[in-house]
C-alpha cells in the first residue's frame, strides 16, 4: 500500500515537472524559427516571391530598364511627330473652311448686287449694251461688294456727255471752216489758185489764222 502511494507521488511529480519544461521549449523553438523567410505573402514566402528581385517591380536588370526607357522615348517622339502632323492638317482644314466661307459670302454678295442693279438700270443703254456690261464686269471684279453702281453710272454718263460735246464742237468747227472757205473772195486772183490750208481753224494758232487771212484777202 505504501509502495503504491510512493509511486503515485513520483509519477505526479514527474508529470508536473515535465509539462513546464516542454512548454518553454516549444516557445523557444517558435521564436528561433520565426524570421523573414517564413513570413507568408499570398501563400508564398518572401524569399519565394520573384517581385522582390525586380527593379520597380517590372525589370529584371538595369539594362532592361534602360532599354524600356529608350523605347518609351522613341514612342514619345513618334507621338509628337504625329501630333504635329495632325495640327498642320487641322490648320489647313481650318484655312480651307475659312476660305470657302469667304468665297461663298463674296459670291452671294455679288449676286445680290447684280440682281439689284439689273432691276434698277433697265434701259437699253445699260445691261443690254455689250460695252457697258464689260465696263460693269471690270468694276465689279475690282471693287467687289464695295462697288457703288450709282457713282459708276454717273461717271460714265458724264464721260459720254463730254465726248459728245467734244465731237459736236469738232463738227461745228469743221463746218465753220468750210463756210469761210466757200464764201471767201479773192482780190488779184481771177483764176482762183487758192490752196486750202492743211489745218482746220480750230487746230491753227492765232498767228497762223492771221497769216492765212492776210494771204487770202
Amino acid at each position: 500500500m505504501e509502495e503504491n502511494l510512493t509511486q503515485a507521488k513520483l509519477k505526479s511529480s514527474t508529470t508536473e515537472n515535465f509539462e513546464p519544461e516542454n512548454s518553454d521549449n516549444s516557445e523557444s523553438l517558435e521564436i528561433e524559427n520565426f524570421n523573414t523567410d517564413t513570413v507568408q505573402k499570398d501563400g508564398k514566402s518572401l524569399s519565394e516571391d520573384p517581385s522582390n528581385e525586380l527593379i520597380l517591380g517590372k525589370f529584371k536588370s538595369v539594362d532592361d530598364l534602360s532599354k524600356a526607357y529608350k523605347e518609351l522615348q522613341s514612342y514619345q517622339g513618334h507621338c509628337s511627330e504625329e501630333l504635329g502632323a495632325l495640327r498642320k492638317e487641322l490648320s489647313s482644314m481650318n484655312y480651307l473652311k475659312e476660305s470657302f466661307e469667304k468665297y461663298n459670302n463674296l459670291h452671294n454678295g455679288l449676286l445680290e448686287i447684280i440682281n439689284r442693279d439689273k432691276a434698277k438700270y433697265t434701259s437699253p443703254e445699260y445691261f443690254e449694251n455689250p460695252t457697258f456690261r464689260e465696263i460693269y464686269k471690270e468694276a465689279l471684279l475690282s471693287f467687289g461688294t464695295n462697288l457703288d453702281t450709282e457713282k459708276l453710272i454717273n461717271l460714265l454718263d458724264s464721260y459720254a456727255n463730254a465726248r459728245i460735246f467734244a465731237n459736236d464742237k469738232k463738227k461745228a468747227a469743221q463746218s465753220e471752216t468750210q463756210k469761210v472757205l466757200e464764201t471767201m473772195t479773192y482780190e488779184n486772183n481771177s483764176k482762183s489758185t487758192f490752196v486750202p490750208p492743211k489745218k482746220r481753224f480750230d487746230e491753227m494758232t492765232t498767228k497762223e489764222i492771221d497769216d492765212l487771212l492776210d494771204r487770202l484777202i
